[in-house]
C-alpha cells in the first residue's frame, strides 16, 4: 500500500502562570508538515525556526496593552507595603500612609516589549518493529531559545498638588531609580529588564498515524494522527527575585502532552480538518512571590512564601484548510488556533498565608489566545522515490484577540529531511 501525502497543522498554545505566556510554538507542536513516510523511510531530521516581530499583549479585559500590562494596568508601591511583618520599616511604612491613596497617589505605569527568537530540533525514528495498521514514530524536540522582556520602563502617577503626594514621594518611592533601590533593598526583586538564552523544556513524544482510502466522489482519504508525550523541565528554572524573568518552559513542570487530529481530502487538492490537544501538568512546590493583601498588584510583590501550585489543564484548538496545487509539490494552508489554559490553584505550606487571598492574584487565572495562520510548504512531487526525502516551509502566526498573554506576530520557517 502506498504511503500518501499528508498535510496536518497542531495549535500552539500557552498558558498564563508564573511563566511567561507567549503564542511561540511548543516544541511537540507541528506545524503544515507534510509527514510522508515513504516504505524506506526510518528517520526525520529537522530544525523550526520562529522569530516574533511585533508583541501584540492582552489583557484580562481582551484589550490590546503593552506586554507588562497584562494583569495590571497600574502597580501600587502602597498595597505593596500591606501585610508586612510587625515592626518592621515596611509595616510602619503602611501604618503612616494607608490613608493616603487615591487612585493616583503611589501608583506607576511599566512598559516593556517581549521579542523571542527560537530553534527547535527535531529527531524522529519509525518504529518498524510495530506490526499494527498504520505508522508509529518516537520524536525528540528540543527547542533553543533567545528571548527577553526589555525597554521596561516604570512612570510614577503621582502627582505634587498637595501634602499627601509630597509625603509619599520623600518616605516611599517618587521616580523609576528610587523604586527599583526600594524594592531591591526591601524585597531583593529585580524590576529591571531580562534576557535569557538557553535550551528549552525537552519533549519526548509517541505518535501514531493513520489513513483510511474512501471511494467517495467528495471524500477521497481520511488522515488521523494521535500522539502523547512527556516534558521534561530541563529549561532553565525562573528567579522569583526578577519581576520579568523570561520562561523557556513550564515554569520547571513535568508535562504530559496529548491529542488527536483528523483531516479529510475532498478533492481536487482541498482539504479540512481539525486538530484538538491538551497538555497536563503535575503539581509541584517550591517558594513563590504571594501576596500579603486583596490590592496589591502582580509585580510589586516583596514576600515570599512556600506553596504548592496544581496547574489546570492546557487546551488547544485547530480549524483549518489546506490546498495542494497539483503537479507542483506547493502547499497552501491556513486556519484559526485557540487555546486556553484554565486556572491554577496555589495550596500554601504555611499558617501564616491565606489560601484564598494567595489565589487571587491574577497569574493563576485563565490565559487565552487567538490566532490566524497561514503557511506554505514544498515537497518535491517526485520526492518520495528518492533515497532523502526533503521538505521545506515558512509560516505566519498573526494574534487577533486573546486574554492575559504576551502573544506576538510570528514568523517560522522549518527545513527537514527524511532518510
Amino acid at each position: 500500500m502506498s504511503i500518501k501525502k499528508m498535510g496536518i497543522f497542531l495549535v500552539w498554545s500557552t498558558l498564563a502562570s508564573a511563566y511567561t505566556p507567549t503564542n511561540i510554538h511548543m516544541p511537540y507542536d507541528g506545524d503544515f508538515s507534510q509527514w510522508a513516510w515513504a516504505p524506506h523511510v526510518r528517520t526525520h531530521l529537522g530544525v523550526r525556526g520562529q522569530y516574533m516581530v511585533a508583541s501584540k499583549a492582552y489583557n484580562e479585559d481582551e484589550k490590546r496593552v503593552p506586554i507588562s500590562q497584562i494583569h495590571s494596568a497600574k502597580e501600587s508601591t502602597l498595597a505593596m507595603l500591606e501585610g508586612s511583618v510587625p515592626g518592621t520599616v515596611l509595616h510602619g511604612l503602611a501604618n503612616r500612609l494607608r490613608a493616603s491613596q487615591d487612585g493616583t497617589r503611589g501608583m506607576f505605569e511599566v512598559q516593556g516589549e517581549l521579542s523571542w527568537k527560537q530553534l527547535c530540533v527535531d529527531a524522529l525514528y519509525r518504529l518498524h518493529m510495530i506490526k499494527l495498521p498504520g505508522v508509529f514514530w518516537l520524536g525528540v524536540h528540543l527547542p533553543i531559545i533567545d528571548a527577553s522582556i526589555h525597554d521596561v520602563s516604570w512612570k510614577s502617577l503621582t502627582k505634587s498638588e498637595t501634602l499627601q503626594d509630597d509625603e509619599v514621594k520623600s518616605l516611599l518611592v517618587h521616580d523609576e531609580k528610587s523604586l527599583k533601590q526600594f524594592a531591591q533593598r526591601y524585597g531583593s526583586l529585580d524590576l529591571g529588564d531580562q534576557h535569557r538564552r538557553g535550551i528549552g523544556d525537552l519533549a519526548c513524544m509517541l505518535y501514531w498515524q493513520a489513513h483510511f482510502t474512501q471511494y467517495r466522489k467528495r471524500l477521497s482519504d481520511v488522515f488521523v494522527q494521535l500522539r502523547v508525550g512527556l516534558t521534561v523541565p530541563t529549561a532553565h528554572r525562573v528567579s522569583i527575585n526578577k519581576a520579568f524573568d523570561v520562561d523557556f518552559g513550564r515554569d520547571g513542570a513535568w508535562g504530559i502532552p496529548l491529542g488527536g487530529a483528523l483531516r479529510l481530502d475532498l478533492g481536487e487538492g482541498v482539504r479540512v480538518g481539525i486538530d484538538v490537544g491538551a497538555t497536563l501538568f503535575i503539581r509541584r512546590v517550591q517558594e513563590w512571590r504571594l501576596k500579603t493583601s486583596w490590592a496589591q498588584t502582580p509585580y510589586l510583590l516583596l514576600s515570599k512564601g512556600l506553596a504548592t501550585r496544581e496547574y489546570g489543564p492546557e487546551w488547544r484548538f485547530t480549524l483549518y484548510g489546506q490546498w495542494a496545487i497539483a503537479k507542483t509539490g506547493l502547499y497552501l494552508s491556513s486556519g484559526y488556533q485557540f487555546f486556553k489554559h484554565t486556572d491554577s490553584t496555589l495550596y500554601p505550606q504555611s499558617d501564616s498565608l491565606s489560601a484564598t487571598l494567595i489565589n487571587t492574584s491574577p497569574t493563576v487565572d485563565v490565559s487565552e489566545s487567538h490566532n490566524f495562520v497561514a503557511g506554505l510548504n514544498y515537497v518535491p512531487t517526485a520526492a518520495r522515490k528518492w533515497r532523502v526525502i526533503p521538505e521545506f516551509s515558512v509560516q505566519a502566526t498573526v494574534p487577533f484577540g486573546g486574554r492575559s498573554c504576551m502573544s506576538g506576530t510570528i514568523i517560522s520557517g522549518a527545513v527537514g529531511f527524511k532518510f
